[in-house]
């Protein structure tokens, strides 16, 4: 080996190659971004289409079922889900994983583009959007005030701390939400439009022709080219009422004042929002993709504190969510953990070897390879999260390892009269070859992972990249620094007892002496040996279905969220007032820093925060982080929950906030699929009342809401033809009289302000108001509604779901206190009679969480067979034989045992982590083998006969095998036992790491011995 001899040769060269890499690893960890989680890409693009007005069975028919048609037929589709709700289509398209969803939208829209021309006239084009998780915003603020109005507090916030906030670096937008917005609106007098012979189209058009401001081309005048514009826009209120909408029959201009009031108003509320009890309005910030969370959170923060010296002092900021104080606190409770890893594995280090100057090597070989792992870390365009730091704090362990067989071997050489640059480039070139077959031994477990796909690829590959990136760099530090440094520091040679009791040897001479007694006794019962290891392996088998499995650990995030939901229809006080227990329980809760309520919905983005009418409110509290409370999330919901009292139709739901990495929002989602919403209500009903007492459930809900009452209009087609009208333009007249509808925009001083027109309150507020809505004829009569239509009281659905362009009901559920397999094991238990018995046409699905964990499971089980595959063939070209690794595959399945147990007493689960920490356990647990077998061959040889050479090998071996598997147990350990945030993904990886590495070497020691004995045919039966 090269590196070696040139590291001791020229130390000063390897010095300088060592700062040169230390300079640039600090100024590739400066330029990494921070976040909770690496980038993931949800393979999903929506399409979404407004039809203003149309019944949730009326966009199914006529929008969402073409367009459902249309983009199934785009390449790389793999499903299709949609939402029909009141005036909205909303059509998800999920596509296979590792699609380029920029060229993915782009077909959705050219397959789009030819369907436009035949929906109905007043659908808006489909607006194409793709999901970002880094569009959710990273700042969440409420603003309240005690004296001011939310209008006014609006406009403080959109003049003095929106547009500031947006010029920051990273900053993608900031947007201000509020239940207040201003309006210019135009009451129409019922009465007066009749007595003036007017239309209420008639208005509309003249506010919208009146109102212009268009360019006229272009003319030259004495050698200059002048713009000419048609500007005509309203310059006033005044001017608005005093425009001309109709003749009288005298000739006499009826002026808009005449029929109307004229008001610079408020938007109707349909929603409401509160921030700490109070009225207010919400700040969201959001930063540009890519962007380090923490650093754009704290730019923003400086620069509100900065603004509010400058704002009045009435106006109060709270914080309602902030990103970067979650991801801070985690990152650096992962940081810790790893520091206090790799001070642990130097002690056990120093404890083993009982001198100092090896152990301060290491101690200088683990930062320099840590360090080193930044520069790949930033080459391949990763952040800092919870995955690659997690990554390193499980590495430290494994950092040690080469640098241990080196200084080991070099030792070796010193006792042998070597001097010390000799034994430092001969110890380290002889186990060259062995550490670098060991660390690609490691890595070909990771491939499978780094190559993964879907969400569990895209969770994975950062922290699978991050260990990959560790070990080779240790690789390199072990063969150039650690070489170097011994033949500075390490003592001179030294007589063999000096060796001995300085390097640790006379104390483990007991262990050693002990552990050959045993061995020998066990060869010698060898088929008991592996009788045992076999039945302990079978057991361990038949005890998995004992541990409960998931897709991932609830994670407490700090921040909990519930909805509110009434009897469809409900009124929008009648909602509030329910929501203000659960907001007034949370607010007495110590362990809440901020409260948000929002009741209803506008219908336009502001205040509803995802509420789906007057019957919904959302609750949503910012938590004190973990250390500062005494209760986790979940005990804060049971505890909520038992303090509210019992309503009848009242359904409080909590969202899962910790899944949202993962995309979905309920643990257990039922789907029921078919065709008549009267069979599939009927299905969905039964399947609650069948699963209400499943231990550990909570909130079952059906998406198929109570249908909301409506007042259907069934025109008189007939009768309308003969009277030389259209359906369309009733149902625009009748849209406009009462929802209101946008005439043209109000513009001054660089803001704009919708003009709405629609009748006064008292001309609209019950159904015969409605009914006597007049109508003009092109004869220019005017008749009402009602001699032209019938009223019918009908049931409408809230909204419309499809699933693979079928319709579906879905029942969704939380879990509280067990886990998501045996809650789903218990639900199929009590829906199979079900599901026999269905009607033709007709079946169930199981969806959410669990469909994710199917999903995971499949592709990490793939992962980690072509883990075990890559690492037999690396092992197979080490020993050049195909038989010796199959001796060493031997410590998988030991593995396996300690995971189960370790799983059963800690109660942990199966999960996404856990099934990341056994792949990477593959790749540990196969070195104790290897170093043993190695070995074995080594002295056969050299002629040491076949029984002592398995014996001797082992014990001689039995140190190092013992010092690389403990500094791997006791580096991960602070990570098995920390709770701080994070704690709930590294715990997982870390138990399944030291249970199956206990375990695995424990029988490693006496196992591998007895395989290798029988299959190169040695009896020690003749042994005494």
């Amino acid at each position: 080996m090269k590196l070696p001899e040139f590291s001791v040769d020229r130390p000063v060269s390897a010095t300088m190659l060592t700062l040169i890499v230390v300079v640039v690893g600090f100024i590739s960890f400066a330029g990494l971004g921070l976040d909770m989680f690496p980038d993931i890409e949800f393979p999903v693009v929506t399409v979404m289409t407004s039809y203003q007005g149309a019944s949730p069975e009326d966009v199914e028919s006529s929008l969402t079922r073409p367009i459902e048609q249309t983009v199934a037929s785009v390449s790389g589709v793999k499903g299709v889900n949609s939402s029909s709700i009141e005036g909205v289509s909303v059509v998800m398209v999920e596509f296979e994983s590792g699609t380029n969803l920029d060229f993915a939208a782009q077909d959705l829209r050219d397959q789009l583009a030819m369907l436009t021309d035949y929906l109905p006239e007043n659908v808006r084009t489909p607006l194409v959007l793709k999901f970002d998780i880094s569009q959710i915003p990273i700042l969440f603020y409420g603003i309240t005030s005690d004296i001011r109005s939310t209008k006014e507090l609006t406009k403080i916030m959109e003049d003095n701390v929106a547009h500031r906030l947006e010029r920051l670096d990273g900053v993608a937008s900031v947007t201000v939400e509020s239940t207040d917005r201003s309006e210019i609106l135009i009451e129409v007098d019922r009465e007066a439009l009749e007595a003036h012979g007017v239309t209420l189209n008639q208005i509309i058009q003249v506010l919208r022709f009146e109102n212009l401001n268009l360019p006229a081309g272009r003319i030259t005048e004495d050698h200059l080219e002048y713009l000419v514009r048609t500007k005509a826009e309203f310059a006033s209120l005044r001017e608005i009422e005093n425009l001309v909408v109709g003749m009288s029959q005298q000739g006499h201009p009826i002026q808009l004042r005449q029929v109307a009031t004229v008001k610079d108003t408020i938007r109707e509320a349909s929603s409401i929002a509160r921030i700490q009890k109070s009225t207010g309005v919400v700040m969201l910030v959001s930063k540009q993709s890519g962007a380090n969370v923490v650093r754009v959170a704290d730019e923003a923060k400086r620069e509100i504190e900065e603004i509010r010296a400058f704002l009045p002092p009435d106006i109060k900021f709270h914080v309602a969510w902030d990103q970067s104080d979650s991801t801070k606190r985690m990152v650096n409770s992962t940081a810790l953990v790893a520091l206090m890893g790799g001070f642990l594995a130097m002690t056990l280090i120093f404890l083993f070897m009982r001198n100092i100057r090896p152990t301060l090597t290491i101690g200088v070989a683990i930062p320099i390879s840590i360090i080193a792992t930044f520069i790949p870390i930033r080459l391949a365009g990763y952040t800092l999260n919870l995955l690659t730091i997690g990554g390193l704090a499980l590495g430290v362990g494994m950092l040690v390892d080469n640098a241990i067989v080196v200084i080991e071997n070099m030792f070796r050489h010193l006792e042998e009269g070597k001097r010390r640059r000799d034994a430092a480039k001969v110890g380290a070139s002889e186990v060259g070859m062995a550490i670098t077959a060991s660390t690609f031994t490691t890595l070909a477990v990771f491939i499978p992972l780094a190559l993964g796909s879907g969400i569990a690829g895209q969770l994975s590959r950062g922290l699978a990249l991050t260990i990959s990136f560790a070990v080779l760099a240790s690789l390199f530090v072990s063969l150039t620094i650690v070489p170097m440094i011994g033949s500075v520091f390490f003592k001179k040679h030294v007589q063999t007892t000096r060796y001995e009791k300085e390097f640790g040897e006379l104390w483990f001479a007991r262990i050693k002496s002990g552990y050959t007694r045993l061995l020998s006794t066990g060869l010698r019962h060898r088929r008991r040996v592996l009788g045992g290891a076999g039945l302990a392996f079978i057991i361990a088998l038949a005890l998995i279905p004992l541990v409960g499995t998931e897709f991932m650990p609830k994670q407490d995030r700090g921040m909990l969220m519930l909805t509110v939901t009434l009897p469809t229809g409900s009124s929008l006080q009648e909602t509030d007032r329910v929501v203000q227990r659960v907001e007034e329980i949370l607010v007495d809760n110590p362990a809440a820093a901020t409260v948000l309520t929002s009741i209803g919905s506008s219908g336009e983005g502001g205040g509803g925060f995802g509420s789906q009418g007057s019957h919904q409110g959302m609750v949503m509290a910012q938590l004190l982080p973990q250390a500062e409370r005494d209760q986790s999330t979940e005990e804060i919901i049971e505890e909520l929950r038992g303090k509210l009292p019992a309503m009848q139709g009242v359904e409080i739901e909590e969202m899962d906030m910790s899944s949202m990495s993962g995309g979905t929002s309920s643990p257990v989602e039922i789907k029921i699929l078919g065709r008549d919403f009267a069979v599939l209500e009927a299905i969905s009903t039964d399947i609650q009342r069948r699963i209400a007492d499943v231990e550990g459930l909570r909130d079952i809900n059906s998406s198929l809401e109570e249908a909301r009452p409506e007042y259907h209009i069934a025109l008189n087609r007939q009768e309308i033809n003969r009277l030389g009208l259209s359906s369309g333009q009733i149902a625009s007249t009748v849209q406009a009289s009462t929802l209101g509808q946008v005439a043209t925009r109000f513009r001054l001083a660089g803001e704009e302000t919708d003009v709405r027109v629609k009748f006064k309150e008292e001309d609209r507020r019950t159904l015969r108001d409605i009914q006597m809505i007049p109508v003009t004829t092109p004869m220019k009569t005017q008749i009402p509604i009602i001699q032209i239509s019938s009223v019918e009281k009908q049931k409408g659905p809230v909204a419309i779901q499809r699933e693979g362009q079928v319709r579906a009901v879905v029942v969704t559920a939380n879990i509280v206190g067990r886990d998501l397999g045996s809650i789903i094991r218990d639900i199929k238990a009590r829906l199979r009679d079900l599901e026999q018995h269905l009607p033709e046409g007709y079946f169930i699905e199981f969806g959410g969480q669990y469909e994710d964990m199917i999903e995971t499971f499949k592709t990490l089980g793939q992962a980690l067979a072509l883990a075990v595959l890559l690492v037999y063939m690396v092992m197979a070209s080490q020993f050049e034989s195909l038989v010796h690794p199959f001796i060493i595959m031997f410590t998988i399945p030991l593995a396996l045992i300690g995971v189960v147990l370790a799983f059963l007493v800690t109660g942990q689960t199966i999960s996404l982590p856990t099934f990341i920490g056994f792949i990477l356990l593959t790749g540990i647990v196969v070195n104790n083998g290897i170093v043993m077998v190695d070995y074995m061959n080594q002295l056969r040889r050299r002629g040491v006969e076949a029984r002592e050479a398995i014996v001797q090998a082992a014990a001689t071996r039995l140190r190092p095998v013992l010092i690389t598997a403990l500094t791997t147990i006791f580096g991960m350990l602070p990570m098995a036992i920390s709770g701080q945030e994070g704690g709930e993904m590294r715990m997982p990886m870390a138990l399944t790491v030291i249970g199956g590495l206990v375990f695995s070497t424990a029988l490693t020691l006496f196992v591998v011995p007895s395989v290798y004995s029988l299959v190169s045919k040695v009896s020690f039966k003749d042994q005494p």
